[in-house]
């Protein structure tokens, strides 16, 4: 399911922080799916955007000389003071958002913006206004068309009066864009929404996409790493003969001295398999995930190794043996691969996972 946003979605909501936005991007990004994205929403968000700022610093003087009627010594203002940053909403896009697919209107003829306009079709309206709803509604529509888009795809504007109509309370596109559509045998279901607030409440489940599973997945990689490691040294000796695919620990070797773990590389491929909410803060994961490198230390009793020594040289993983004859101390080396999966929990607030339990891990 594509999603495309019109302006007015951004409006008052410059930097998409809102719940809205975050359950979107969310939902993009855990299904891989694009935002559609037209060059002209783009300038024109930027372009409102930065009228507002220039009307609201414009306010900000005339106030400034109001009150200098009221004060005897001259009052300075510096709008360089205060911090107003460059906005660039592609920019701020990309950065919560894996896939966006930008829709160009160069190629749209005037041709055909002039007849609609003579012919007030929509989004036209009988006083000539609608001129960049028409280059935005056909630039989307000839994408639909020349790169032959099937499926779902959701419009989002709340552009009432020139997109849409209403019937038994129900929005649907105005016949002149339905035969847009029609003539350019556009093959996408396209759905309709007023607003943010209702596409997403109508078509995703809030608990499953509460996260952004492939940003969250990226981010946690120092935390796996660290409990897997922990999880290793804390290995009984049934454990560990179940991880190396041998008997020798669980029924030969007496006791295990010791076990440290270290990771030379990095986590790949973590997937967030599952998300279930638990409660306003509090998150249930499940999750799988490579450890591409890693080292375990098992130490054992000299006296032990020798006796299982050709056994324990050949098996897979165990690259180094060396002896600590002051502690009579074998210290034998592994290193492997290990493919994980476990569940945790996610402090929604304070945005830190806590508490993996690993399922099982093997090499």
């Amino acid at each position: 399911m594509k999603v495309f946003l019109d302006t007015n979605v951004f409006y008052n909501n410059w930097f998409v922080g809102n719940p809205n936005f975050k359950l979107l991007f969310s939902y993009l990004n855990n299904e891989q799916e694009d935002l559609l994205l037209s060059d002209l929403v783009l300038q024109e968000v930027e372009n409102i955007r930065n009228r507002k700022v220039g009307e609201s610093l414009s306010e900000i003087n005339r106030q400034i000389k109001k009150i200098q009627k009221l004060n005897p010594d001259k009052l300075i203002f510096n709008e360089s003071e205060l911090n107003i940053k460059n906005y660039n909403l592609s920019e701020l896009l990309i950065k919560h958002v894996e896939s966006i697919e930008k829709i160009g209107y160069e190629q749209i003829s005037h041709i055909d913006l002039v007849y609609r306009l003579m012919m007030s079709k929509k989004p036209f309206s009988g006083q000539e206004k609608g001129y960049r709803d028409a280059l935005i509604w056909l630039s989307f529509v000839d994408y639909l068309s020349s790169n032959n888009i099937e499926g779902k795809v959701v419009f989002v504007s709340n552009n009432k009066s020139d997109f849409y109509t209403v019937k038994n309370n129900k929005i649907c596109f105005h016949p002149d864009l339905q035969n847009d559509l029609k003539k350019n045998n556009i093959k996408a279901n396209i759905v309709p929404y007023l607003n943010l607030f209702d596409f997403v409440n109508t078509e995703i489940d809030r608990d499953e996409y509460l996260i952004d599973k492939i940003k969250l997945a990226d981010e946690l990689d120092d935390y796996l790493i660290e409990q897997t490691e922990k999880h290793l040294t804390n290995l009984d000796k049934n454990e560990l003969s179940e991880l190396l695919n041998t008997n020798l620990f669980k029924d030969k070797i007496t006791q295990i001295l010791g076990i440290e773990s270290d990771t030379w590389d990095l986590v790949d491929d973590t997937e967030i398999i599952n998300v279930s909410k638990l409660s306003e803060s509090e998150v249930y994961l499940s999750c799988q995930y490579i450890v591409s490198g890693m080292d375990l230390i098992v130490s054992i009793d000299v006296i032990e190794y020798n006796q299982h020594k050709d056994e324990i040289d050949s098996m897979i993983g165990c690259y180094d043996v060396k002896i600590d004859k002051k502690n009579s101390i074998a210290i034998l080396s592994f290193t492997f691969k290990a493919y994980v999966s476990g569940s945790l929990l996610f402090d929604m607030k304070n945005k830190l996972p806590r508490e993996l339990h690993i399922e099982n891990i093997s090499i």
